[in-house]
């Protein structure tokens, strides 16, 4: 009797708050208000089954993963798999933000971001570029642009080998709370961005030519953003994800986070780092106020993430 209620008090005592990251917990909350989104408009949203589905499972891999690790002694190759599954889930939860914002939000708020770069400039800040544009420099700012991506996964590769726990903890969560608080941001201003609005989206290649791999990254881009090779109206079909910059937002916390732990990559980060904002608008992804919206949005995550993390550690959460 003594034994069974032994393992029944281990069992209880094994909890979510024993084994969840921050990052864990972040995804899981974007995961849940996905589901509440695809059950509350389940009519109007294509697919929504297969969504809610997906949304399950990849919270029950979240937890699975984490549950291994911290429970069963996992080895250091499991650990180091722990800290890179999000990186499909990022990809896999961005997919899903078309579907709901279409539903939510179907209106394309460019004008108005386009009246506010005016107000500020007194002209398209893209069509400035445009005057003093170069096949090399365009070549420069896509490659630069393409490292949205890469820079802070070799970012993290460097802080895991430091074996700083506490680090990377901290990396993962800001920026993860940063990639999903930028997808719900996008329900607030749906928008397209310049290259369809201010300028003619076939006329790109001719009108900022790059040199040998320029088109070939912008069709990975458009592949990725939704666009459908060929279609002839890809304006119909890009993602809504302009306001605010991801871009900026992201790349601009990696810089912070690169400075703050010292990174020795941090001067690389720092280049193409600011060569990637800069492209942001100078490539017509953007329009000025989606960056300054974006240096808006990380200085919040700095101030904001820390509070949330005190208060799950004061709910008796590890955060390990």
């Amino acid at each position: 009797m003594k034994l069974n209620l032994y393992k029944r008090e281990s069992v209880l005592k094994f909890n979510l708050r024993e084994i969840l990251s921050l990052a864990d917990i972040f995804t899981l909350l974007m995961l849940g208000i996905y589901t509440l989104l695809a059950i509350i408009f389940y009519p109007k949203i294509k697919d929504a089954s297969n969504l809610i589905l997906q949304n399950v499972l990849i919270s029950f891999t979240v937890i699975s993963i984490s549950t291994v690790t911290q429970k069963m002694n996992a080895g250091s190759l499991f650990i180091a798999f722990r800290k890179l599954y999000v990186i499909p889930v990022i990809f896999l939860i961005y997919s899903q933000v078309q579907h709901y914002i279409a539903v939510i939000n179907p209106h394309d708020y460019d004008n108005i971001l386009i009246a506010w770069d005016r107000a500020i400039f007194g002209t398209d800040p893209t069509k400035f570029f445009q005057k003093i544009s170069y096949p090399v420099l365009t070549e420069y700012f896509q490659l630069a642009y393409m490292t949205y991506f890469i820079m802070p996964f070799i970012h993290g590769i460097e802080i895991h080998f430091r074996k700083s726990n506490e680090e990377f903890n901290h990396f993962a969560a800001i920026l993860l709370f940063s990639f999903y608080t930028s997808y719900l941001l996008y329900f607030f201003f749906p928008a397209i961005g310049p290259r369809f609005t201010l300028h003619e989206f076939a006329n790109l290649p001719n009108e900022l030519p790059g040199l040998w791999l320029t088109d070939f990254f912008r069709n990975i881009i458009d592949t990725g953003g939704g666009i459908i090779q060929g279609t002839a109206y890809p304006s119909a079909h890009v993602n809504r994800d302009c306001m605010p910059s991801g871009h900026t937002y992201i790349t601009t916390l990696n810089m912070y986070i690169a400075y703050r732990f010292k990174s020795r990559l941090r001067y690389p980060i720092y280049i193409f780092g600011i060569s990637l904002i800069i492209a942001t608008v100078y490539l017509r992804y953007h329009y000025v106020v989606d960056i300054l919206a974006g240096l808006a949005c990380a200085y919040g995550a700095i101030k904001i993430e820390p509070k949330i993390r005190k208060l799950f550690l004061s709910k008796g959460f590890e955060l390990s």
